[in-house]
């Protein structure tokens, strides 16, 4: 969901603020002082929120069973960090906006046997019991079991310590991981890519777009935090370890890309690549392209070592 009323309002390129201000004049703007509900923030955010999912996508995935994990936008801000802000974790108007829109457009996740009932964003107060805002599981009987997590609502800024997932959940996804013999499929699917890049703050990886137009480190990526990539490799050595055929679905990149994780650092998985898959977004339109925001596309992390099948494709998915 994009409503980025910071980042885009006050964005350092004029023609970006120009044209955000011609767009939000249209529906108004949220006040973030008061709650979004019962307020007069309600008829602008259902106004703005059906407009991208309501009336864009209309009946066209009546057929098709779809699960969404929030991310980024879905908070109300972009991912970013400079001297004026630095915009996640979600402050209480950031997390009022996401679970607003989860809960009256994306269905939190039904608790799954295997997951434990205290886990971050589970069963609170305005919430059925059980039910999980940030981490859920798909399970049909023996053939798959899906793990599905949000890498924005509780990552920390903790330098070497920080995390992108809550550490409780991040033992519960390395159990699930570990746990080879209960069905013949698992797939983790994380609100980010591993595998790829685009040069974002708030990525497993530091690169950054260079002066050459490289992504690399030799710049370094503004409050990037190196624990971040700690734990992608916690949970990457898990995924290549086991016996089933390890796999990640993922999006957030709004590109279509296949690729096999050969090495990272010094995790080596030649013996059993691990699959990483963009998704790809349903639909967007060029703005929306990684490679006209940010000035590059999707590309391999420096650290990484990815056999790209499908290299990032910008392509707009008809439904």
């Amino acid at each position: 969901m994009y409503w980025d009323q910071r980042t885009w309002l006050e964005h350092r390129n004029p023609r970006i603020r120009e044209l955000t201000r011609k767009i939000y004049d249209q529906y108004g703007y949220i006040d973030r002082n008061f709650p979004i509900l019962g307020t007069k923030n309600e008829s602008i955010f259902t106004r703005i929120i059906d407009d991208q999912i309501a009336q864009l996508y209309g009946v066209r995935l009546r057929s098709t069973p779809s699960y969404f994990i929030q991310d980024d936008h879905d908070y109300s801000e972009n991912d970013e960090a400079e001297e004026r802000w630095i915009t996640f974790p979600p402050d209480p108007f950031m997390l009022r906006f996401a679970r607003t829109t989860q809960h009256l457009y994306y269905p939190e996740f039904l608790l799954d046997a295997n997951q434990p009932s205290g886990l971050a964003g589970a069963s609170a107060d305005d919430r059925r019991p059980g039910l999980s805002e940030t981490y859920g599981a798909i399970r049909f009987g023996r053939l798959v079991e899906i793990l599905l997590y949000d890498i924005r609502r509780y990552l920390t800024l903790k330098g070497k310590l920080a995390v992108f997932v809550e550490e409780d959940a991040e033992k519960w996804l390395l159990a699930r991981t570990k746990a080879d013999e209960e069905t013949e499929h698992l797939i983790h699917c994380p609100s980010h890519p591993f595998g790829w890049s685009a040069g974002k703050w708030c990525e497993w990886y530091p690169d950054v777009l260079q002066k050459d137009g490289r992504l690399g480190i030799e710049t370094p990526k503004y409050f990037w935090q190196s624990g971040w990539f700690a734990q992608h490799q916690r949970l990457l050595k898990a995924i290549g370890s086991q016996k089933r055929i390890p796999l990640i679905v993922s999006g957030d990149l709004h590109a279509l890309a296949a690729g096999k994780i050969i090495k990272s650092v010094e995790l080596d998985f030649s013996a059993n690549p691990i699959t990483t898959i963009l998704s790809g977004p349903l639909g967007t339109g060029d703005l929306g392209f990684p490679s006209a925001f940010r000035d590059t596309p999707p590309r391999v992390p420096h650290q990484l070592k990815v056999e790209e099948m499908l290299k990032p494709l910008e392509k707009m998915v008809l439904l």
